[in-house]
């Protein structure tokens, strides 16, 4: 799926049976394909839909563009606000790719068209089986690993639930909000 945020363009695709060996080689692989774009590979099993990452992808360019980075590249800016993170090595800790995982999504940020759409179609060779679904919170034990790995109880689900509104909904929100936190802590 391609969006665009502040005249970037955030590529998020999911990967159903990928056989990464090397996460760190895929990456640089990833990269390479186009040093235009700002690549990241995601566990999907921790990201809470499309919502989590168009708005991480919103805040690592407004930290970029405020001159304010917690890190030196915007990928990995992007990385920190998905995982709720403040710290790198945390970040990647939550999220980043093991040779065990098999579901991934991919997501990257450039200010050219060209590049994510030659990016796309090189990850599609490299990473598996095509699966936006993954981005998504389709199961209850995603929902369960999510929350778990961001720390939000049950009881806060139900303190700031709407009326009507699905845990999955909810879920998305209180990840959201964990990002936007990072700007305010300090």
């Amino acid at each position: 799926m391609m969006d665009e945020i502040d005249h970037q363009y955030l590529l998020s695709l999911g990967f159903d049976n990928a056989r990464i060996v090397d996460p760190d080689k895929t990456l640089r692989q990833l990269r390479s394909a186009s040093d235009k774009a700002q690549v990241q590979l995601l566990k999907a099993t921790l990201v809470a839909g499309p919502e989590h990452l168009r708005f991480a992808a919103r805040n690592a360019i407004h930290s970029f563009r405020r001159k304010s980075p917690r890190s030196k590249s915007l990928a990995v800016e992007l990385l920190l606000y998905v995982s709720c993170q403040r710290q790198i090595s945390k970040a990647i800790r939550l999220l980043g790719v093991e040779p065990a995982d098999r579901q991934v999504v991919l997501v990257a940020l450039s200010e050219s068209k060209e590049a994510i759409q030659e990016l796309e179609r090189v990850s599609r060779s490299l990473l598996g089986n095509p699966d936006d679904s993954l981005v998504e919170i389709g199961s209850k034990r995603k929902l369960a690993d999510i929350q778990r790995s961001y720390g939000v109880s049950k009881r806060e689900m139900e303190a700031v639930r709407f009326e009507g509104e699905n845990d999955s909904d909810v879920l998305k929100r209180l990840i959201v909000e964990r990002s936007a936190l990072l700007d305010v802590q300090d």
